[in-house]
């Protein structure tokens, strides 16, 4: 830390997949508070959800984790690929489609039957051709008879909150890296493209970097408990953010966060495309990120637990059992929500295969959690062979929750996973933007990560593992 300015206390803000977050970071190094709550409600889905109704948590648990603290700055954190649109006023027209929203697969699809198109449309984005970017859910809706009116922005669920907050219509530069509208070389909103989609640079946020504030409005302020004027950060996407609070943005050190989804990522000084389109690559602060995600993870765990157990057993229950169960599972393809690294289907769907009237709940979750991690795996396939081996592993999000996820997850890749000390190391990476905006740290990369548990691989299971994968992999190439 700097040691010329005195304490600074941040409040992050993070508007994830699945719930609203806050704590309050310390330039001291600590964490003084957290607080998260689940959305709730019909507003909220994984692919469509409320976004005055987000905000309205995020208040909430903010205005709880920054009680009794004095705060000097707010830093927002959300997910890559939401999109909304918003009236003039900022007042939302339409809800807000998250990364899960499929509605765009045959959009898509008939934009990947020019195979130079989508290489180039890869080479110049960094993104795929897929119905997760909001370029594609943009032309869908648009197909759908939505149209722009006079002062109309499309806008991602942060730069929303963020308007709200501070009264200014600002997207960082590597939230919209994940748009699939910016031009990742120029790190502008590309004219082509806009042109493509009937737009202008005026129907989007202003574009800033990491180090941007505005001041928080009064109203806002009454509401959180806050100083009005106090600096605001604008929201950077939670992959970006996990390398920062991972202490990840050097060469060679590989994030691995298994949460609603799932997502491996490495930092690059420039950026890093393949001649074929395999890895999406987007902006970090002051980095790029080359990375794979999975549209399957804890969301199919809640699935099977809520809709399918109808919500008898906690997963931590379900852990017990399947960690008694024994290795005897059936093959689980965790696509319940599409398709995106390996093969990029939208349309892909999930499920059991290889069921015997044997197997009981606990082998059937067991089988979810290789799954999941299993699809992982193929993405760290598609990274090492593209980019490099990296000579660490470092791990966050759900899966800290589980010890027996956790072994399985170093047995299936076969390498030394470092657990990160705290399980938010997204908002923990907000938390250094915030600080280094306000010029109490040096860099981002300055930020100071502890010591993480490393958990071994054991060379037995890593065999069955291997076994196992090799039948995923026939159940993957068949089933389509």
């Amino acid at each position: 830390m700097n040691g010329t300015v005195e304490c600074v206390n941040i409040l992050v803000l993070e508007a994830s997949t699945s719930s609203a977050k806050a704590m309050v970071y310390s330039s001291e190094g600590e964490i003084l508070r957290e607080h998260s709550a689940p959305y709730r409600g019909r507003e909220f889905s994984v692919a469509v959800q409320n976004p005055q109704k987000v905000l309205e948590g995020l208040l909430t648990v903010g205005k709880e984790a920054a009680e009794g603290f004095p705060i000097d700055g707010i830093s927002l954190g959300g997910t890559w690929h939401s999109l909304l649109l918003a009236d003039r006023a900022g007042r939302p027209k339409t809800d807000c489609y998250t990364w899960a929203y499929t509605g765009a697969a045959d959009t898509a699809a008939r934009f990947r039957q020019d195979e130079g198109e989508t290489v180039r449309y890869y080479h110049k984005t960094g993104c795929m051709t897929h119905s997760t970017y909001p370029f594609f859910k943009w032309l869908h809706l648009g197909e759908e008879g939505l149209s722009l009116r006079p002062g109309d922005q499309l806008m991602t669920q942060g730069a929303y909150i963020y308007y709200q907050l501070t009264g200014q219509a600002v997207e960082s530069v590597s939230m919209a890296s994940g748009s699939g509208f910016l031009n990742l070389h120029s790190r502008t909103w590309d004219g082509e493209l806009l042109e493509r989609a009937s737009l202008g640079e005026e129907n989007f946020p202003r574009l800033e970097e990491h180090t941007y504030t505005s001041s928080l409005r009064g109203d806002m302020a009454g509401i959180l408990g806050l100083q009005a004027g106090i600096p605001v950060i604008p929201a950077h996407p939670d992959g970006a953010l996990n390398q920062v609070g991972s202490g990840a943005l050097g060469d060679g050190v590989m994030t691995l966060s298994a949460g609603t989804s799932g997502a491996i990522r490495m930092a690059f000084d420039r950026p890093y495309l393949p001649v074929h389109p395999s890895i999406w690559c987007y902006c970090a602060p002051g980095k790029y990120l080359a990375g794979a995600a999975t549209s399957g993870c804890t969301n199919c765990l809640d699935w099977f637990a809520g809709q399918v157990l109808g919500g008898r057993y906690s997963l931590r229950e379900l852990d017990q059992v399947a960690d008694a169960s024994g290795p005897d599972t059936p093959v689980f393809l965790p696509f319940l929500f599409g398709e995106r690294c390996p093969g990029w289907h939208d349309s892909r769907l999930g499920g059991f295969l290889g069921v015997k009237g044997s197997h009981s709940p606990g082998q059937l979750y067991r089988a979810i959690l290789e799954g999941a991690l299993f699809n992982l795996y193929q993405c760290y396939e598609v990274l090492t062979r593209e980019a490099y081996s990296p000579r660490e592993i470092r791990a966050s999000g759900g899966v800290m929750k589980s010890p027996l996820w956790l072994q399985m997850l170093a047995d299936i890749f076969g390498r030394e996973i470092t657990v990160h000390p705290s399980e938010q190391a997204s908002m923990l990476g907000a938390a250094a933007l915030g600080l280094t905006a306000l010029g109490a740290m040096d860099s981002p990369e300055r930020f100071p990560v502890g010591e993480g548990k490393v958990i071994c691989p054991n060379p037995e299971n890593r065999v069955l593992y291997q076994e196992k994968y090799a039948r995923y992999r026939e159940s993957y190439a068949r089933v389509l």
